[in-house]
């Protein structure tokens, strides 16, 4: 799958804030999030703040799978990419 840029640096810019490296641009996507340093509380607060910023909703199972930074991006992406069914139009919200 291609991952399109803003999911890039959404990733990028949440794995830096989330593991302290103000690098993880050149952080490999083979790489793998336990050995950055992010635990499953960590990778709750990283995948929170990509919900936030790119307006989806991780699934808990999917976010159980995550284990490499593409894994990560993928799933991300991917969400991104897909039509929300869980939209509410401007002005609806009660």
């Amino acid at each position: 799958m291609t991952v399109n840029l803003e999911v890039i640096a959404a990733t990028g810019e949440a794995l830096a804030q989330a593991t302290g490296q103000a690098q993880a641009a050149h952080i490999q996507p083979e790489a793998l999030l336990e050995d950055l340093g992010v635990d499953s509380l960590t990778l709750l607060e990283l995948v929170e703040a990509l919900q936030v910023r790119l307006a989806i909703v991780v699934p808990d199972e999917v976010t159980a799978r995550i284990r490499t930074v593409a894994d990560l991006q993928d799933a991300v992406g991917q969400l991104v990419a897909a039509p929300s069914s869980e939209t509410i139009p401007k002005g609806t919200r009660s």
